[in-house]
């Protein structure tokens, strides 16, 4: 795996802000100097989009940034502006998304369903035929190609390391028939044995719990203390949420509501054995 240019452009973003805000200057000030639009100005603090090399140059020359520090900013944008091998694909929505969770070191999820890294090829295409009514065979395809990527992350040299919650009703509802559902819960057991990977289920005996009216969430943690971690929250307009505190509290308390990790394999064991 290589650096996630999308990492790279958040951490480029950052670093400008930080030129910007230690010259006590607005954005719309920098803007007006170098002559950029504000837009762009804003694109490039939030890291939006591939930077261009003669805009970052622009503002290092403004700001006299020189030696060291400036081939390490012109190097990260360089990087930045790198594709990463979920680009290839046409039609990923969630692309953004991708790239963080491409870098992370540590993700911390809860989830009503299977989570995506989780699941099998089967399951995966009975969701998504699920849930998004008359999906063409192509795209049917190309997420199960993105999402056997996505995996990877979890068998690397170095692997992500990953703490799951998820509801019951996970394991519960039939995704696909006997058989798909049969193969996707053997697929938890077998992850769950692996050192990088927590698995816990909320029993329904438990009742409601923090992500009953949340609803699903993802807490991605970086290697490197300029990248700020960060939540995605499908549900919200904005997807991405930077103050992270309130979910790191919801997924311990997730956590404190989820049974230990002996008593959630049994929970699937079980629930095999009936199917």
């Amino acid at each position: 795996m290589t650096a996630s240019p999308v990492v790279r452009r958040r951490r480029l973003g950052q670093e400008l802000k930080q030129l910007r805000e230690d010259a006590k200057l607005t954005a719309a000030e920098v803007a007006r100097q170098v002559k950029f639009s504000p837009s762009k100005m804003s694109r490039l603090e939030a890291g939006r989009g591939a930077p261009a090399v003669a805009d970052v140059t622009t503002i290092l020359d403004f700001f006299e940034v020189q030696g060291e520090r400036r081939d390490q900013l012109l190097k990260l944008t360089r990087e930045a502006r790198k594709k990463g091998w979920w680009q290839l694909y046409s039609d990923i929505p969630y692309s953004t998304y991708i790239g963080l969770e491409a870098e992370a070191k540590m993700i911390l999820t809860y989830q009503p369903v299977v989570p995506g890294l989780f699941q099998t090829s089967r399951y995966a295409e009975a969701i998504n035929r699920s849930t998004v009514p008359g999906m063409s065979d192509d795209a049917a395809e190309q997420q199960h190609d993105v999402r056997l990527q996505r995996q990877e992350l979890l068998n690397l040299a170095n692997p992500v390391q990953v703490r799951a919650v998820i509801d019951e009703s996970a394991i519960a509802r039939v995704v696909g028939g006997p058989e798909v559902m049969k193969e996707q819960l053997g697929r938890l057991l077998e992850l769950a044995a692996q050192p990088n990977i927590l698995l816990q289920v909320i029993p329904f005996s438990n009742g409601a719990h923090p992500g009953t009216l949340v609803g699903p969430f993802v807490i991605l943690q970086f290697d490197h203390q300029e990248d700020a971690n960060v939540v995605y929250v499908e549900s919200n307009s904005d997807p991405y949420v930077r103050n992270t505190e309130r979910y790191e509290l919801m997924f311990d308390n997730l956590r404190a509501n989820a049974v230990s990790v002996p008593e959630s394999l049994a929970l699937i064991k079980n629930r095999m054995s009936e199917l």
